[in-house]
């Protein structure tokens, strides 16, 4: 077998789009692919950190946490701990629900789950490849030990959820041509929740 590197040089500049400049933040919008129902990615040929098609067999889950600081505390690190760099990612939102079928029925069947979770978010901005973002495609997200709080006089009584995991790839979006075309698959992802 030839000897081919699983990295390349720098190849683009690192310069600001000036027709289109970068736009931070999350809508809000967002949904869970649960591993355990056997998901289908389909990813680009060209670049494998483009997802250009997920299909499931059972129901998507929808999270809709549209606050003035939607997903807040979602974030990306590099880490050396594994020997060699990944990158941490945790994912944060809320359950603005109450009472023991949400306890039993989403806070801990989220902790409980052993296959994890792949979470595609819907950003602020709009280009098209980047717009959403996957989380968990190498390595699932599961909910940390202390990933699940509550807090009565914070967030109206929401329940907090953090999640992370650590994957290779800096960043996988889902794509598929242009943003119209993504953006439909996104809401078709979203009208398949239970």
């Amino acid at each position: 077998m030839a000897y081919t590197p699983c990295t390349s040089a720098v190849a683009a500049n690192i310069v600001k789009n000036c027709t289109s400049p970068i736009v931070g933040g999350y809508t809000g919008r967002g949904v869970l692919v649960p591993l355990g129902n056997a998901p289908i990615f389909s990813v680009s040929a060209s670049n494998p950190r483009t997802i250009t098609a997920i299909v499931m067999g059972q129901k998507f889950i929808a999270i809709d946490n549209v606050f003035t600081d939607p997903f807040a505390g979602t974030t990306k690190a590099s880490n050396g701990e594994s020997g060699s760099i990944k990158h941490t990612k945790t994912f944060a939102f809320r359950i603005p629900q109450r009472g023991s079928d949400i306890s039993r029925d989403i806070v801990e069947a989220l902790e409980n789950s052993p296959l994890g979770f792949v979470a595609v978010l819907e950003k602020k901005d709009r280009v098209g490849n980047g717009s959403f973002e996957v989380i968990g495609y190498q390595d699932a997200l599961k909910v940390n030990a202390d990933g699940v709080t509550q807090d009565e006089t914070a967030n109206d009584g929401a329940t907090n959820v953090v999640m992370s995991c650590s994957e290779h790839f800096f960043e996988v979006v889902l794509f598929d041509t242009s943003y119209a075309t993504t953006l439909a698959a996104f809401e078709d992802m979203l009208a398949g929740s239970f």
